[in-house]
């Protein structure tokens, strides 16, 4: 496998010993399988950012009764314990870095399933639109897919992007394990991310969920539209007003994963 620095960890493999006592154990990496998968399929899922594999872990849950395998993988730069490293390690990121990482994912996935779908929450969905522009998955499914950032962020990385500064930013109001600051560098990656996403999303073909808010402060609705216009694919949006960004761990977590793991049921 070709090395990846800052590395990441897949969900299908244990944590180098190295990288055990640096990692958050909340935030590790996570493989659900399920031995009697009839339709021998699995559904990859890719965090956001400045987050771990725990921001998704109810949507791998919701998929394995359903008969689909989870994976999640620790997306490069993410989920280590100390905070010399966290800024070490995040402000390293870059946009071909995490594509590759999940490309990766993917091939390892592809040795065992014949089926994979792919799940992402912002930066992850961002990173999973790419994929399926792409070819490389069946079915893909996102949630608040980060391919459009506020203005007022996109202003602020256009100023900040020539250093190399960490801003801190306010915790969730229920557990997740995540970094409590932005990295200027990693954000101007997270807006290439986006930026690309967009620019590919006429190649997708396969099946697509969207899964939003109307009242996400973060990511604008108006990127349901971007995507239903320029898929290729059949397409379908479900809309959970109550949430606000992290869908899958706030007050609608349970419906939104059932969401997701019923489209990807009917479809493999």
């Amino acid at each position: 496998m070709p090395l990846i620095d800052p590395p990441y960890f897949s969900g299908f493999e244990a944590i180098p010993l190295e990288y055990k006592n640096k990692l958050w154990s909340d935030g590790l990496p996570w493989y659900y399988k399920n031995e009697q998968n009839k339709a021998n399929a699995v559904v990859i899922c890719l965090h956001g950012f400045t987050a771990t594999p725990y921001e998704v872990s109810p949507v791998g849950r919701a998929c394995l009764q359903l008969g689909i395998d989870g994976v999640a993988p620790l997306l490069p730069g993410h989920g280590y314990s100390q905070m010399a490293e966290q800024k070490k390690e995040f402000s390293k990121i870059t946009k071909d870095i995490m594509f590759e990482a999940v490309r990766q994912e993917i091939i390892q996935a592809r040795k065992h399933y014949d089926f994979v779908g792919i799940f992402g929450h912002s930066m992850g969905g961002a990173i999973a639109l790419t994929m399926a522009s792409e070819g490389l998955v069946d079915a893909c499914t996102v949630t608040a897919p980060a391919i459009q950032l506020p203005l007022r962020a996109e202003i602020l990385m256009g100023l900040l992007s020539w250093v190399n500064i960490s801003i801190p930013k306010n915790p969730d109001n229920f557990y997740n394990p995540n970094y409590l600051f932005e990295n200027s560098k990693a954000a101007l990656v997270l807006q290439r991310i986006a930026l690309h996403s967009r620019q590919y999303l006429a190649k997708i073909t396969c099946p697509t969920l969207v899964v939003h808010s109307h009242n996400d402060p973060l990511v604008s609705s108006i990127v349901v539209k971007l995507i239903e216009e320029q898929v290729k694919g059949s397409f379908e949006a479900v809309w959970f007003d109550e949430s606000g960004h992290v869908m899958t761990l706030d007050v609608k977590s349970k419906e939104v994963s059932e969401a997701i793991a019923q489209f990807l049921a009917n479809r493999c």
